[in-house]
């Protein structure tokens, strides 16, 4: 999709987007970002980036865990960053994940969760994530990841018909909720992407499944 048109709908969906993150994971994708930011926090970056930062609830978890660390929040919906000012975040950002507002070296970490799939061109994001990064900063990644068979049917069955259906009846979405249930069945598999972050010079460290191999944390040093 067009990135004017995905700002778009981001926007659109800012009033409903958490409550229906909520339903759609039964509440477990708090638990998910709470893992990342676990990973990150034992680091110990004085400096964190937190991209595609949406209403700002990783960003809070991060400035919690890491009282001591400036937490940046970007993202290019004004509206959830009008959320995510709401929590209090004291630094943010709107601009474009792919063209970033930052010098060279200039995080000691950045996190992403469930952002990464929404940009138009990964590639171009990730090199720009090594970019901002200092030698040997982390990488958080939390996203969706293509399940092994028989998870598969169920989930491609859910995204595709009962996701859309229910975001339609509960907040008038379906269609926007069609496009986000399509760019995570197109998401790549774990070897793929670990392909696609070590080319950006991210390698991994470790990373950790959770809920049947449904979603997928990385954990990644700039080499």
């Amino acid at each position: 999709m067009n990135p004017a048109k995905v700002r778009a709908l981001f926007n659109e969906l800012s009033p409903s987007y958490d409550r229906l993150n909520r339903l759609f994971s039964l509440g477990m994708d708090v638990g998910w970002r709470k893992q990342l930011v676990a990973a990150v926090a034992r680091q110990n970056p004085t400096k964190v980036l937190d991209l595609a930062c949406g209403s700002g609830d990783v960003a809070e978890m991060l400035q919690k865990a890491l009282p001591r660390a400036q937490v940046v929040g970007l993202d290019f919906s004004r509206s959830l960053l009008t959320q995510a000012k709401e929590r209090c975040i004291p630094k943010l950002a709107e601009a474009d994940a792919l063209q970033l507002p930052f010098a060279d070296a200039s995080f000691d970490a950045v996190t992403i969760a469930f952002g990464l799939r929404n940009f138009s061109d990964r590639a171009a994001g990730l090199d720009e994530i090594a970019r901002v990064l200092k030698q040997g900063g982390v990488f958080g990644l939390l996203e969706f990841s293509p399940p092994p068979m028989p998870w598969k049917l169920f989930w491609s069955l859910y995204l595709k018909h009962l996701m859309p259906l229910v975001a339609q009846v509960v907040a008038r979405q379906g269609a926007s909720f069609r496009y986000l249930a399509q760019s995570i069945a197109e998401f790549p598999t774990p070897s793929a992407l670990n392909h696609e972050l070590a080319s950006a010079g991210l390698k991994l460290l470790f990373s950790r499944s959770f809920s049947a191999r449904l979603v997928m944390l990385n954990i990644c040093i700039k080499s």
